[in-house]
């Protein structure tokens, strides 16, 4: 998979960055959006939000993937982040220009919902994407985005990725409604606390990201083969049976069985009880296979949240305990 892959060209200042909504509309939030969009262009970009990707008004699949073809095929759009996540991304994917993206590979940015797109482009336009932060929820903190939500996203869009991801020292769940209390920092709590399991170091591609809609893909062309891959998934449930079921269904389907490594992401707003609960599954799933395996990662729905190139190669280390990218072709080194 690795020898065949695409990676959009490194943004450069002036690029056009545009906004869309390929799962839920985003609520009216004058203020958050401001802020979002300031951010990219105070990173150097040149923003644009297409018409109807930010509103109350529902949009059919088909519009919203006429949105996204749109931003596909127009060679002055050189990265497409997310407003929000949400739901049922995965009924664009019969109706994505695959063949466009493939070529002109650009950047698609975002998370949760949005792994629908990132495994679509990953399986059948062959171009990596980052899982990282979107335009509401993480560009738009108050006063600016969490260093590592921003700033390590800017580096991907860049170019940048060779080296071990940075260790998160504080994260927060903490909820302020938008447009309303988010007029201070959140309180943060203290970290890191990941935890980790097996010994040594495997490489593979990274693949995954929300873990309810990675089971949605069973079945279908678009989710990429896991054989071999460092597979990283999140969620925001806070029902251990259901995401229990959610690994039964992939675990029987066949889609775990030969993992080069597992990464898990922080829990979301949910009781200590269910990281526990994660804890010993993943591990009675994964923990005696002999594959170096990370839980309560600072990726999907965490505040910082790392960023991750789908389809690139990683290495996961258990006794440095570092998950080490490569270098990106053609790409600065770090």
């Amino acid at each position: 998979m690795t020898g065949n892959l695409l990676y959009p060209a490194p943004l450069r200042p002036g690029d056009i960055v545009a906004i869309a909504s390929p799962a839920n509309q985003p609520p009216p939030t004058p203020q958050r959006l401001r802020r979002g969009v300031t951010f990219l262009r105070e990173s150097g970009f040149e923003v644009r939000v297409p018409e109807g990707a930010v509103g109350s008004e529902p949009r059919t699949p088909a519009q919203r993937a006429d949105e996204l073809n749109a931003l596909f095929v127009d060679p002055s759009v050189r990265a497409i982040v997310a407003s929000i996540g949400g739901y049922n991304s995965n009924a664009l994917l019969p109706l994505l220009d695959f063949d466009a993206l493939h070529r002109d590979p650009k950047f698609v940015v975002g998370y949760s919902d949005i792994t629908a797109l990132h495994l679509g482009i990953l399986s059948q336009a062959g171009v990596v994407s980052l899982h990282g932060p979107t335009l509401l929820p993480e560009l738009a903190e108050f006063p600016v985005p969490q260093p590592a939500s921003g700033q390590e996203m800017l580096r991907f869009l860049s170019g940048n990725w060779e080296g071990a991801l940075p260790q998160v020292l504080e994260w927060t769940d903490e909820f302020l409604q938008w447009d309303q209390d988010d007029v201070r920092p959140r309180r943060m709590a203290h970290g890191p606390d990941q935890r980790w399991a097996g010994t040594g170091r495997a490489s593979g591609p990274l693949i995954g990201g929300n873990l309810e809609t990675i089971e949605a893909l069973l079945g279908t062309p678009y989710l990429p083969s896991l054989t071999g891959a460092v597979l990283f998934w999140e969620t925001c449930s806070t029902s251990l049976g259901l995401i229990e079921r959610s690994l039964d269904h992939l675990e029987q389907a066949g889609a775990f069985a030969d993992l080069a490594g597992v990464v898990v992401g922080r829990t979301f707003r949910a009781p200590p009880e269910l990281a526990i609960g994660i804890e010993r599954t993943v591990l009675s799933r994964h923990g005696s296979g002999g594959i170096p395996v990370v839980l309560n990662a600072d990726i999907g729905h965490t505040d910082p949240m790392l960023t991750l190139p789908i389809g690139h190669q990683a290495t996961l280390d258990a006794d440095a305990r570092e998950l080490v990218l490569a270098r990106r072709p053609g790409g600065a080194s770090s």
